[in-house]
């Protein structure tokens, strides 16, 4: 199975996880420790028992406005390895769930840039209406690789189709180590919030640097929640074997 299925599927875990834990999601990232699950695959980034992910992650410099039909606009994904070891075959995948849930993945052009070129990300929709955007390059990507106690930063580019439906989105994202079609979450980021407009719309100056604080609406924390509990709940054994689990049913054990 591609990459981009198996963590659609495995959004939609996260997902369904939220409403079954209690996560401290203010600044859009970090759940409380859960027990953990059972990993067949001993974590090759990281201590798969550690409390603490091996990557950490933050979204910066997005606008503030996106405008409908208009040029792509940069943003960056900075990615910090706390360990000892080096992590390769990472995959940032990032979650946008917008206030009326009309987003579509016809309506995104998003790009991202590595050292051997510029790839598109691969775009899904689940059923609940998030678009999932891995950053696989078509299945032709194989990963970044951070070195030990290293960093990278990943330059994003996000348009908007002419067509899109207008109103607030919320970005947030996780990063998974990837081992043939099942992957390791290793990280995540979370927060970047947003607004789509038309050309004629002039309540916020497009170029902006959206906020990324506390003051979270209503549906962008549920969205956060959805990440950072599922997070929680597979931080012991990050396993992510989604592709015999229909979307809905339980993590698998």
């Amino acid at each position: 199975m591609r990459l981009r299925k198996a963590l659609a599927l495995a959004a939609v875990l996260v997902a369904a996880a939220a409403s079954a834990a209690a996560a401290d999601v203010g600044t859009g990232g970090g759940a409380h420790p859960a027990p953990a699950l059972p990993s067949r695959v001993r974590a090759t980034c990281g201590d798969a028992k550690a409390p603490q992910f091996p990557i950490g992650a933050r979204i910066r410099g997005g606008p503030a406005v996106y405008r409908a039909g208009a040029d792509p606009q940069g943003w960056y994904l900075d990615l910090t390895n706390s360990t000892a070891g080096e992590c390769t075959a990472i995959h940032p995948v990032v979650v946008f769930t917008d206030a009326a849930r009309a987003l579509r993945p016809e309506h995104l052009r998003m790009e991202f840039d590595t050292r051997g070129g510029t790839f598109p990300v691969s775009l899904e929709r689940t059923d609940r209406d998030e678009i999932i955007a891995v950053f696989d390059g078509g299945d032709a990507f194989s990963g970044f690789t951070v070195g030990a106690g290293g960093s990278l930063t990943v330059k994003v580019r996000l348009a908007f189709t002419s067509d899109a439906p207008h109103g607030e989105a919320v970005a947030d994202a996780a990063l998974v180590q990837r081992k043939g079609d099942d992957g390791d979450w290793v990280g995540e980021a979370g927060g970047y919030r947003f607004t789509v407009e038309g050309p004629e719309d002039g309540a916020a100056e497009a170029g902006s640097l959206a906020h990324t604080g506390h003051r979270e609406a209503p549906w962008a924390v549920a969205a956060a929640a959805a990440l950072a509990a599922g997070g929680g709940l597979l931080l012991g054994g990050r396993r992510l074997r989604t592709h015999r689990t229909a979307p809905g049913a339980r993590a698998p054990r």
